[in-house]
């Protein structure tokens, strides 16, 4: 694997050509509640998640100071704090304010206006840039595939890295974690087993990048990957 490019594979057998303490931060909006008997053998059931079989390699492949940022939901939150804490040291729930209804709601419920992010560390990392734990985006309308708006992501890098370094994003859907590391000037490895949203993100990227593929943020924080 190389840096500053996007892969459509399953993130476990990706992850397993990454080495050792290699990568800098992990910023990710991993799928759960999915129906996913037809494709995925090793998410098993009706309603799955995958992140218990994720977190020990995400936590292999970074470095000892490294930061993981994680979007969650309220219905897996209990669940994916615990398995979080067995790997990472949690700092912060971060609350992305949406400031209207996510869409997913019915006659039963509140609205959804709000999505939790998961912010912990490997072990020690000062952050970059502070910011208060409610964030909201300037950017409005329908977005794809539920996907996040960039400027949010950029706040989560902005906080936790430095300009030319590395970026993962194993479930990176339609590429908003990418576009956000190429507006921030940091480099980038994105994985996305669906070849739609992974075809999406190629020629999103291509397009920001003037019809090149990839950029040029290589840097001494450039990694080998096999």
């Amino acid at each position: 694997m190389e840096i500053n490019k996007l892969y459509n594979e399953d993130c476990l057998n990706a992850l397993a050509k990454i080495p050792d303490n290699s990568i800098d931060c992990i910023i990710t909006d991993p799928p759960y509640g999915t129906k996913t008997t037809f494709r995925d053998g090793w998410m098993v059931g009706e309603r799955s998640n995958v992140m218990p079989l994720v977190l020990p390699e995400l936590f292999r492949i970074l470095k000892p100071d490294g930061a993981f940022y994680c979007f969650t939901s309220f219905s897996k939150m209990s669940e994916w704090l615990l398995r979080f804490e067995q790997y990472f040291k949690l700092h912060n729930l971060i609350v992305w304010d949406k400031e209207r209804h996510s869409g997913c709601f019915s006659s039963n419920a509140w609205q959804y206006t709000w999505e939790g992010i998961f912010f912990g560390t490997k072990n020690s990392r000062q952050v970059r840039k502070y910011l208060p734990d409610v964030i909201r985006s300037t950017q409005k309308g329908k977005r794809k595939a539920m996907e996040k708006p960039v400027d949010i992501l950029q706040m989560l890098i902005e906080a936790s890295t430095d300009k030319g370094m590395v970026i993962l994003d194993p479930f990176m859907g339609t590429g908003s974690t990418i576009e956000a590391c190429i507006r921030t000037e940091r480099n980038y490895i994105g994985i996305e087993i669906n070849k739609e949203f992974y075809q999406h993100t190629e020629n999103r990227i291509s397009s920001l990048c003037g019809g090149l593929f990839s950029n040029s943020f290589s840097t001494e924080s450039s990694i080998e990957t096999e």
